[in-house]
């Protein structure tokens, strides 16, 4: 997307700076990080939804506790991420506040985690090469984000930009041929 949307790359670039500045330059980077989140969400139209991170994902434990601190602060509203970042969940599962939404993205380093703690990874998702496998494995295909906030594991079909020559690549390019199902607008 960045490639054919410049002012949104430009946007992401200037909120990550921000960020990684009060990360490494603030007395305390959680609260300063916060505070940047916090004023960049009050300074925007009404918002009861966010959804944190499009692509990417918690880079580090202060980034993730900030995120925290924020969900503390808009209690009436929901914020949710997809998240590979499985070992930061575990360790500050405790302190997540009831509008925050997290969902296991499965497919990272820390699968290992998912299946001894279902218990705290109530949402998953799998990443599928076709509705028929998400059949087989008894799941959902979640299209709008909402299965986000239930209680079960579900699928999202293969999506984005995969490469040349991999089965992912073949699948996606079948589905494209079929004219069915190829990405999430």
């Amino acid at each position: 997307m960045a490639e054919t949307r410049p002012a949104v790359r430009d946007s992401r670039w200037t909120n990550w700076l921000a960020l990684k500045n009060a990360m490494y330059t603030g007395h305390d980077p959680v609260a300063s990080m916060a505070l940047l989140i916090k004023l960049s969400i009050a300074s925007a139209p009404k918002l009861d939804l966010i959804r944190i991170h499009e692509s990417g994902d918690f880079w580090s434990l202060q980034y993730f506790l900030a995120w925290i601190q924020v969900a503390q602060s808009f209690p009436d509203m929901k914020l949710y991420a997809y998240t590979k970042e499985l070992q930061l969940w575990l360790d500050n599962y405790d302190q997540i506040p009831s509008n925050l939404y997290l969902t296991a993205s499965a497919g990272g380093k820390l699968d290992h985690l998912i299946e001894p703690n279902k218990d705290k990874f109530k949402r998953i998702a799998y990443v599928v090469y076709t509705e028929q496998e998400a059949i087989d494995r008894g799941l959902e295909i979640d299209h709008d984000d909402s299965h986000c906030f239930g209680n079960k594991p579900f699928a999202l079909l293969l999506h984005g930009v995969q490469r040349k020559g991999t089965e992912a690549s073949k699948a996606l390019s079948q589905r494209k041929k079929a004219g069915t199902w190829t990405g999430y607008k």
